[in-house]
């Protein structure tokens, strides 16, 4: 897969090189080629295969090497090699790969994290079908992507991060992934570094590709389709292409999966007798859920719990095998797999066009167009109401109450019963979520002087979405519906209809416009509510989001000045961009009257002017033990209208001692400027769990008598009367807000490489790499954790003047000294280190059966070392040690093999995880015996595919499988969370497809 391609090349051209006198027909071969070209294409076979810009094989001249630019560096190299490490994916590492989506296919690569594919893309509002990079699974924010060096308009409000989808997958040459210490070449948000795609720049003939492709479980199925052709014009001086692209594939729901249908859940393990007994605390067992809910509803009375069937029947509920913390086997209860998806419906619609023109001598112009259109859908559970804060609540005059519950709810002495329900037959809950995103990029590029070379360009991005918030309960309406009465006719209506003097009329309801019309809804079993009900009831709700991205940007390159040892290389320029985020939630939303939380209007816009300068400084060549030895340096200054100026610099170190090894190093210090959400979101609704710090229970369990009368104290100067002995009685939500900061700061870090190439001249056809990294985040934008709000305010030596107390306010003696609003803003509070191993042994052999077969090997993995967490970087001690837990490996590994023989090619990736705690790392010790499995054991995945070209025609056929041997998810889970988005959901994948070319 990684630097395949390229390094095959490179073996290839090397051997056409060194064995022209015995091998004819690649002699001939290379004398159709021009010396320009070919050092062209030798040049960047080599520098994939080193996956180090710019590596010179040992049998060419640094003179003769066609200079190219490669992402860690704006300056051009022939035989003076980058000290920071790229890694390379061809384009024909992603045809192998026969992927519909291009970011899923990028996540697998070890550097990168599953933070978000399409299969868990469905976690968040608006983020449904979106796939983001996440370079070291440090966040989404700290990943910079680029298209030719270029910003890409971000494809979320209030964000930087782009969506891959946007980004057409037919017309990329290659994708290069460089980690760690790009701010100073790119500017901000590149803290773990950069992802860069370059697409085509030029484009001969006419190529059509056609994909098909099913799971091997269920019906879910996708397909893609590509047309892309150019040509050259005005007599050589122009080249033009334009390519569109559709792809599409359907809804995969979890019920078509075996693995899901077995409904595995973690229960308390009857057989635990104590904490410390060998025994695990929890188990799964399978054909289990949740029986709290009911999809025709739930309720109890005189201590029993009873179930509505969808007759409108209720019976006593079944509880089967009953386990605690309301779970249930054998029994009546419910599971995500009885309403959640595994991979949301995409649509996916691509046009570009692209126009490069020599307008005389050295100068080009260049235009670049496109504009992408994609839409993806995605459901969720239902509405739901359980507990005091539900809605769902039946009183005894209601109408569609049978006489065999009245009678029930009458020998009880009950009123009213209220039904913990999820409103499945109201509809889903879910968005379609559509995104068109535009962007123009113009500008002139030229020479002069003696070899420098100068770009000046324009680009504009523009991201508009149409976010539709799928089967919105509007929870008035849903109370008011509910709540259904016979009128004075003998009619079921709405209560709210009533007119004063009506008997049961009640006058909370008067007064309200957006009651009109109510239709009564019965929810006394599953499927009995009208078509007519439901739609008063549910609403589909629209956001409109726009971003839009203007960057001016011009530099120029070359070569300052010669020494003895070879020219000073430079690179300088400037670069002004603006950005802007809108976002506007339906009326409903921003009312608060629908079943998720109230939403405000987040606007908001920046600019920033920006300087850098680069410089490549040869030290050494052809000394002894200094075959080559040079010194890189690069810093970028930042203006920002919202945070000020910053400044991000890095250096670094290339020694090759002898022909066949090559060290290289860096530092880098990086900044990342908080982005418009994280500065000026308002303040929203918002709901945090009802934990107090200030109730008798909470005070004894600490054991510490100087802390415990700290807390007490503190407790008292809140308002809380009497702590120490204050009952807690109400356990529901507390009421608050969460928004942005404009006070914040830039996250800064430190990173630094130290690594090797090694290319052993007795073993041709080898390369061996390995790099160490380590990346430290200061200043880390971060919400502050609502309980860690809560106990820091009261447990402050120093009293409550404190940020934390500000956060916080109190009701008086009438609620208790409940809390009754908590406010939630990123503050700079946090920081993150990681450090880790990448490696990579490529090899490559012609002619290894005979004289038309080529074999590619190549292994590409990381070693995480530490990936630690401090929620207070002020708190050293306190810290979250994520390594090796899920979602973060110790080891991941691809190995990638290819063989092609005549007109057949043979590919094949096995994909290693290494097995995960399924826990916190800090529970090993603390909580050992917590659950069974506690590991999610190792996992190999297999990728096949089979190529045949069908030689004069110039067609291709292919066909594929992926996770060939069906591998589920390890440890019981579904593969579609954050964590656990690193494990394939979907099974078995068959796909086929052709290429033909005119």
């Amino acid at each position: 897969m990684i630097t395949q391609h390229a390094t095959r090349n490179t073996q290839h051209a090397t051997r056409n090189t060194q064995h022209a006198t015995r091998n004819t027909q690649h002699a001939t071969r290379n004398t159709q080629l021009s010396c320009k070209q070919f050092f062209c294409y030798l040049s960047l076979a080599a520098l994939a295969a080193t996956a180090g810009p710019g590596i010179a094989t040992a049998q060419q001249s640094d003179d003769s090497l066609e200079e190219i630019t490669v992402t860690g560096s704006r300056i051009k190299r022939s035989g003076v090699t980058s000290p920071t490490p790229v890694t390379i994916i061809g384009a024909e590492d992603i045809s192998l790969s026969g992927a519909l989506s291009l970011g899923d296919y990028l996540t697998e690569i070890p550097a990168l994290g599953s933070t978000f594919t399409t299969a868990n893309s469905n976690r968040f509002i608006g983020t449904v079908g979106g796939s983001f990079l996440d370079l070291r699974r440090l966040g989404t924010a700290r990943t910079l992507v680029l298209v030719d060096g270029r910003r890409h308009i971000a494809s979320g409000p209030g964000t930087a991060r782009v969506d891959i989808n946007t980004i057409p997958t037919d017309l990329v040459e290659r994708v290069e992934v460089i980690t760690g210490g790009a701010s100073a070449i790119y500017g901000a948000d590149a803290v773990t570094g950069v992802v860069n795609f370059v697409m085509k720049d030029s484009y001969e003939g006419l190529t059509a590709r056609a994909q098909y492709g099913r799971v091997g479980e269920g019906g879910h199925y996708g397909y893609f389709g590509s047309v892309t052709g150019g040509g050259s014009f005005g007599g050589e001086r122009g080249n033009a292409v334009v390519s569109i692209e559709y792809a599409s594939q359907n809804q995969y729901d979890q019920d078509e999966r075996d693995y899901y249908n077995a409904r595995w859940r973690r229960v308390n393990n009857p057989d635990n007798k104590s904490a410390d007994d060998g025994i695990p605390d929890r188990i799964y067992v399978d054909n289990a859920g949740l029986y709290i809910y009911s999809f025709g509803g739930r309720f109890s009375v005189g201590g029993t719990p009873y179930i509505f069937e969808p007759d409108g029947s209720f019976r006593p509920q079944n509880l089967g095998t009953d386990y605690g913390s309301a779970s249930c086997r054998d029994c009546d209860s419910i599971a995500s797999v009885d309403w959640g998806i595994i991979l949301p419906e995409m649509k996916r619609l691509s046009f570009v066009g692209n126009v490069t023109y020599e307008l005389m001598n050295n100068i080009t112009a260049f235009l670049e167009t496109k504009y992408v259109n994609s839409q993806a859908t995605g459901a969720g559970s239902a509405s739901f109401d359980i507990g005091s804060r539900g809605l769902a609540v039946i009183q005894r005059d209601n109408a569609y109450l049978s006489s065999q519950l009245g009678a029930l709810m009458d020998a009880n002495n009950v009123t009213s019963i209220r039904l913990a329900r999820i409103n499945n037959d109201l509809g889903l809950r879910g968005e379609d979520n559509e995104r068109g995103t535009y962007r123009i990029v113009t500008g002139l590029k030229g020479d002069f002087y003696e070899g420098w070379n100068w770009e000046a360009s324009y680009t504009y991005g523009r991201t508009s979405r149409s976010l539709v918030a799928l089967n919105n309960r509007v929870n008035s309406r849903f109370s008011a519906a509910v709540d259904a009465v016979r009128n004075a006719a003998g009619e079921i209506v709405c209560r709210s209809s009533l007119s004063e003097g009506d008997a049961g009329y009640d006058e909370k309801y008067a007064n309200n416009p957006l009651l009109d019309g109510c239709a009564p809804l019965d929810i006394m079993g599953e499927g009995r509510a009208s078509a007519e009900a439901i739609d008063w009831v549910m609403a589909d709700v629209t956001r409109r989001d726009v971003l839009t991205q203007h960057v001016v940007s011009a530099y120029v390159t070359g070569d300052l000045f010669d020494m003895p040892v070879g020219a000073v290389q430079f690179a300088g320029g400037v670069e002004y961009r603006k950005e802007s985020s809108r976002q506007k939630p339906a009326e409903l939303d921003q009312m608060g009257l629908t079943f998720g939380n109230a939403l405000a209007t987040v606007e908001g816009d920046y600019n920033v002017r920006e300087i850098f300068g680069e410089l490549t400084v040869p030290v050494l060549v052809n000394q002894p033990f200094a075959e080559a030895l040079s010194i890189d340096a690069a810093i970028r200054y930042a203006d920002y209208s919202t945070t000020g100026g910053s400044t991000s610099w890095k250096l670094g170190s290339s020694w090759q001692p002898v022909e066949d090894i090559r060290f290289r190093g860096t530092y880098a210090e990086s900044v990342r400027a908080p982005n418009i959400g994280e500065l000026f979101a308002p303040l929203g609704q918002n709901f945090y769990s009802g934990y107090d710090p200030c109730y008798d229970k909470e005070i004894a369990s600490i054991s510490d008598p100087t802390a415990r009368a700290t807390r007490i104290r503190n407790c008292e100067a809140t308002g809380v009367v009497d702590p120490a002995n204050r009952t807690q009685t109400d356990t529901s939500s507390i009421p608050g807000q969460q928004g942005g900061n404009p006070k914040l700061d830039p996250e800064k870090s430190t990173s630094w490489t130290v690594g090797a190439v090694l290319t052993p001249s007795f073993v041709g056809g080898l390369n061996l790499l390995v790099d160490y990294w380590n990346i430290d985040i200061a200043d880390s934008i971060s919400l502050i954790p609502v309980k860690d709000i809560k106990d820091r305010c009261v447990d402050d030596s120093n009293g409550v003047n404190n940020i934390y107390c500000t956060l916080t306010t109190r009701g008086g003696a009438e609620s208790n000294y409940r809390y009754t609003n908590l406010i939630r803003t990123p503050q700079n509070i946090a920081a993150q280190k990681a450090s880790g191993v990448d490696f990579e042994v490529n090899y490559n052999h012609d002619q290894l059966f005979r004289a038309d077969d080529r074999l590619s090997v190549g292994l590409t993995g990381t070693y995480l070392i530490n990936l630690d967490l401090f929620p207070y970087q002020e708190d050293p001690e306190n810290k979250d040690e994520e390594a090796g837990e899920l979602g973060d490996p110790t080891w991941l590994m691809n190995l990638n093999t290819v063989y092609s023989m005549g007109d057949w090619t043979f590919s094949h990736t096995l994909r290693f995880i290494d097995t995960m705690y399924i826990r916190e790392n800090a529970e090993k010790e603390t909580a050992p015996e917590y659950q069974s499995p506690a590991y999610t054991g190792t996992k190999f995945y297999s990728d096949l595919q089979i190529r045949y070209n069908l030689g004069r025609t110039n067609m291709e056929t292919y066909v594929g499988v992926d996770n060939l041997f069906a591998a589920n998810p390890g440890g019981y889970l579904t593969g579609l969370g954050g964590d656990s988005g690193l494990y394939d959901p979907r099974g078995r994948f068959f796909y086929g497809g052709v290429v033909v070319k005119f």
